[in-house]
């Protein structure tokens, strides 16, 4: 993503931020306020609907009571009880309901025969058991569903089994919910009647609280049809919150004439809270949306204000980087571009001042460096003629045989010595270090390497593990002898002073899946500080005072020339280990 872009899109995430936490705040709090009013007075209201209740029952049982006197003291309805019956006993019953303001009454028989029908006389002589099975619960309130001329209602009934005149009869009274002040008055608020079951019954009804399946039901349904229709839970009917009312019977909850215990609850929606929200949320969708245009214009602008001056920087940084170091950075990007800009041109000014001088210490220390290397090459050709010779003395000393000896071992020694140096003046005519394309035996400048240093520095153990087949490698013999002469001294010179030891090992291997030879070179010296161990190879970096530093810089060129690789192993009081691979050759 660009720049430009970048600015944009930031602009617009801190401005949206704001505004989106701002109108969630505002509609929490609004929400909030409005649910707390609100259940405020629902739970009023609730409270003044367990009162109905209550006093809906204390007017059932009154009006009970009353029915229990007329059936048992006055003598004409007794006379018609007694008889199964009649007009006398209709008529009674009727007067009886429309006076005291109740929606039905019956006078059953205890087999439940209606004996009389307050609202129905057409029930007369007709068996009813789900009224008779209200006697089980006799004093109760139990909702039910009676049969009216028109359609079955819900009612509240109250029964009660009574003795009129050594005869047994069922007295039930019922009233609708809503002639009885049962219903809550506002549009917004039902009363529903609830049943919990568990849920490891295998019933198939909405899930409830507490892992419960609930079956509800709206209280004062006109029919029974609409009763007995399973009603969605409060939070599934879009009811924003609800408060139980109490406990009551139930006849045919679950078909059949059996009464079960339900809980009523008062659920309510607020259609205020409701648009509430939706302006709430209308509000906040048309201020982001706000807020994103204006953010894009602004941030585009603001963007291009921006990023053209470091866009100009940046043309210049890459003009710059292909090289032309007389560009200058311009100005017009406010004050910190423009001092940007100012720094940046006296950083290209010291720059181009430190190249001069670079090119020119260059020139001067060409001829050094290249002394300095002939100097090093030299001097590793001469240790072993030198040691060479140190040894004729000391074997001229001990008789014209020993010296006869000593010069028989030790004269392919000086010859391979002075053809390395014959050699090195030859790589030294072109004054550049290269190598020739051939193969040269590495185990033979290994063995050579090893007895050279052996006799020079007799006090360290230097142990070969070379195996005893030839091993051609892809090396002029010159560039290999100086490569294995640097490793296998460097090794001797650490462990010198403490008498330690080098370890040199050959093995046939696969280098980036090619056939290759690996030559370890390990020491058991101090080794190398983990942050020294980068440099090694840097030239002239040495940890050595008497060292020129050049020794694994040019080792590294001379096998990296010929595809070669070298590496370097070190931890601190444990020693280091030298590891190079060189491609197999075939011999010439």
């Amino acid at each position: 993503m660009t720049f430009r872009g970048r600015l944009v899109l930031g602009g617009l995430v801190v401005s949206l931020i704001p505004v989106l936490l701002l109108g969630l705040l505002v509609r929490w709090t609004g929400v909030r306020r409005l649910s707390l009013a609100n259940e405020q007075r629902m739970s009023e209201q609730a409270g003044r609907l367990v009162e109905s209740w209550r006093q809906g029952v204390a007017v059932l049982e009154r009006r009970l009571e009353t029915l229990r006197d007329i059936l048992e003291e006055e003598n004409p309805v007794r006379i018609a009880v007694r008889s199964g019956g009649g007009p006398t006993l209709q008529e009674a019953i009727g007067r009886f309901a429309a006076s005291s303001g109740l929606s039905a009454a019956y006078v059953l028989d205890r087999a439940g025969v209606v004996l009389a029908a307050s609202h129905f006389p057409g029930d007369a002589g007709r068996r009813d058991p789900s009224l008779a099975a209200l006697a089980a619960h006799s004093g109760a309130p139990v909702v039910t569903t009676v049969s009216f001329p028109e359609s079955d209602r819900l009612v509240l009934a109250m029964a009660e089994r009574l003795d009129v005149g050594g005869v047994e009869v069922i007295a039930i009274v019922a009233g609708e919910p809503t002639a009885l002040g049962l219903l809550p008055a506002a549009g917004d608020v039902a009363l529903l009647a609830e049943m919990r079951e568990s849920a490891a019954e295998g019933t198939t009804r909405p899930a409830g609280p507490a892992g419960e399946a609930v079956a509800a039901r709206l209280v004062g349904a006109g029919v029974v049809e609409e009763a007995e229709r399973a009603m969605p839970t409060p939070g599934q009917s879009g009811y924003q919150g609800r408060r139980p009312v109490g406990q009551i019977l139930w006849q045919g909850w679950e078909e059949g004439d059996d009464a079960a215990p339900v809980t009523l609850v008062m659920a309510w929606r607020d259609p205020v809270l409701a648009e509430l929200v939706r302006d709430y949320e209308r509000a906040l969708i048309v201020s982001l949306l706000g807020a994103a245009l204006l953010a894009l214009v602004l941030g585009r602008a603001m963007s291009r204000r921006l990023s053209t001056p470091v866009e100009r920087l940046a043309a210049t940084a890459r003009r710059v980087h292909l090289g032309r170091l007389d560009e200058r950075f311009g100005r017009g990007g406010g004050r910190e571009l423009d001092r940007l800009g100012f720094f940046l041109d006296g950083m290209m000014r010291r720059i181009r001042e430190g190249v001069t001088k670079v090119r020119e210490a260059e020139k001067r220390a060409t001829l050094g460096e290249l002394a300095r290397q002939v100097n090093h090459d030299v001097r590793n050709g001469l240790v072993p003629i030198r040691n060479v010779m140190n040894h004729l003395a000391d074997a001229h000393r001990d008789g014209p045989e020993e010296l006869a000896g000593a010069f028989a071992a030790r004269s392919p020694t000086v010859e391979a010595s002075l053809d390395y140096l014959g050699d090195l003046a030859d790589q030294y005519r072109a004054v550049a270090v290269h190598g020739a394309k051939e193969c040269t035996d590495l185990h033979a400048v290994v063995l050579a390497v090893i007895e050279a240093n052996r006799a020079l520095a007799p006090e360290v153990r230097v142990a070969g593990d070379l195996g005893g087949d030839p091993a051609w490698v892809e090396m002029d013999g010159v560039s290999l002898r100086r490569v294995v002469e640097n490793l296998v001294g460097n090794a001797v010179a650490a462990v010198r002073g403490a008498g330690g030891s080098v370890r040199v090992a050959l093995e046939a291997t696969e280098y980036r899946e090619q056939p290759c030879y690996r030559l370890s070179v390990a020491d058991d010296g101090p080794g190398i500080p983990a942050e020294l161990l980068d440099r090694v190879f840097e030239p002239f970096f040495t940890t050595r005072g008497e060292g020129t530093g050049l020794g694994l810089a040019i080792a590294r060129r001379l096998v990296r020339d010929v595809g070669g690789s070298i590496a370097l192993e070190s931890e601190e009081g444990r020693g280091t280990r030298a590891v190079v691979r060189l491609a197999r050759g075939e011999p010439r």
